[in-house]
């Protein structure tokens, strides 16, 4: 029996085909702006996020929102603000991936990949085009570009996702 796609994975989908269409153009790249919660939306504000991500420079995007940046074509996306991700059949804690100290959740399902850090004030989505990190390989070099951003997101109690 196929199972129902999840809300996040139905989000990530969404987002991946956004940004496929925006590759093709050269103006700002449209992504759907989440709407975080009053405190996840202040920690969101906080973030000084790099102008580079792997040698691509940012882009504007369509809405422009202090809860969204892209960088270079096709682009990397990130969403800070974005809901919790659901796993009904195994929980998060088991699929957890710690990459420079921060722990993110991979959804398996999709490509271009869709990795969410847990555990912070704010669930921040980032999207990785294949282009950048090809399948069997991980994603960790972009990743991990963000750690100086991210880990000044206030972290949850541990084990609390």
């Amino acid at each position: 029996m196929r199972r129902p796609m999840r809300p996040s994975v139905a989000a990530g989908a969404a987002l991946a085909a956004i940004l496929a269409t925006a590759a093709c153009s050269g103006g700002p790249v449209q992504v759907v702006a989440p709407s975080p919660d009053p405190a996840a939306a202040q920690a969101c504000r906080k973030l000084e996020l790099p102008a580079k991500v792997d040698g691509l420079e940012r882009r504007e995007t369509d809405p422009s929102t202090p809860y969204v940046a892209v960088w270079g074509s096709p682009a990397v996306a990130l969403r800070c603000g974005v809901p919790r991700p659901s796993d009904p059949d195994t929980g998060l804690i088991e699929r957890v991936v710690t990459i420079d100290g921060l722990d993110w959740l991979p959804e398996e399902a999709e490509r271009p990949r869709v990795w969410t850090l847990v555990g912070r004030a704010a669930y921040v989505e980032v999207t990785i085009p294949p282009k950048y990190a090809p399948a069997g390989t991980p994603p960790g070099e972009i990743l991990t570009e963000f750690t100086p951003s991210l880990s000044g997101l206030p972290a949850k109690p541990e084990g609390q996702y």
